[in-house]
């Protein structure tokens, strides 16, 4: 007689080192207005969410997975923080707004600190090797839980998360679906339109031309797939990166058909706090549109009357 094979869970995954079972509904004091409050802890309450670390290469990082009570089997969001280090990590407002609220749209949302930030090791390298392989390892658990059907996955991410994106869509052909927003597209220009931004690249990954290519999907656009829908969303008024990087962006994913949708939220800026909630609710339709096995990408080819 064969011995019975244990469940799956999140701490017997080969990957995962440690898990810690988040309870944060008496952490929302941030949150003024009470009647937000209230909703936010009933979101709380109808989802596991665990904070853990796990294995990259010879690392350990810090991630965070939240899912439906009683999830099995359901479409899974990849969602990568901005930032870079300790700036920008996944706090308890992060979590709340970017994980929480949607797996209570009926997700397994996933996300990761990256390497060397909230007490994991290595460093953080804005786009790195071992950045890579903690975004890749993610999908590697989620293969592994029950609750998950890792077989439909999205991906949001914001500023550097979005440009994460870019560079996961250049690396993997699993990506279903995929929501970028405020990114950076031209790590070239980058250094030359913010203050301190050439010092900050510099410090993180260094000063080689090769190194800020890897990080500029304007000069690779050819190689994005063409059956990976991007939904495009910027704000009009974002210093930090300026709207043009996602305004040429979109015209070249026009020019090599690639499937998008561009949203230039005027007078935003770059977290888009004038319009969070329809941002929320654009991000939350486009995955409901292309997340599923039936979904139906758009004819790319000039065509009709």
């Amino acid at each position: 007689m064969k011995p019975k094979q244990k469940t799956k869970t999140l701490e017997n995954c080969p990957l995962v080192v440690s898990v810690k079972k988040l309870e944060l509904e008496n952490e929302l004091e941030y949150i003024t207005d009470l009647e937000i409050r209230k909703i936010k802890k009933a979101e709380l309450s109808r989802v596991e969410l665990y904070r853990f670390t796990y294995k990259v290469n010879k690392l350990i990082v810090v991630g965070f997975v939240a899912y439906p009570k009683k999830a099995i089997h359901l479409p899974c969001i990849i969602h990568l923080r901005g930032g870079s280090r300790e700036f920008g990590k996944m706090d308890t407002p992060q979590i709340v707004r970017g994980i929480v609220s949607y797996a209570n749209a009926g997700y397994v949302v996933i996300s990761t600190q990256y390497p060397g930030v909230d007490g994991g090791t290595g460093r953080d390298s804005f786009g790195g090797p071992d950045d890579i392989v903690s975004i890749k390892n993610l999908k590697k658990i989620l293969d592994w839980l029950p609750q998950a059907d890792s077989s439909q996955i999205g991906m949001k991410g914001h500023s550097r998360g979005g440009l994460m994106i870019y560079m996961m869509l250049r690396e993997v052909s699993w990506i279903k679906v995929v929501v970028i927003g405020g990114a950076p597209t031209d790590e070239f220009r980058a250094g030359r339109e913010r203050k301190g931004w050439r010092a900050h690249q510099i410090l993180t990954f260094g000063k080689s031309k090769a190194e800020l290519i890897k990080r500029s999907p304007i000069r690779w656009v050819k190689e994005l797939p063409k059956k990976t829908p991007i939904l495009l969303v910027h704000g009009s008024a974002d210093w930090r990166v300026l709207a043009d990087h996602s305004i040429q962006m979109s015209g070249e994913l026009y020019k090599n058909k690639i499937p998008f949708k561009f949203i230039l939220f005027e007078g935003a800026d770059h977290g888009i706090t004038e319009f969070f909630r329809e941002y929320r609710d654009q991000t939350l339709s486009w995955f409901k549109k292309y997340l599923k096995k039936d979904r139906i990408l758009p004819n790319m080819n000039h065509h009709g009357i």
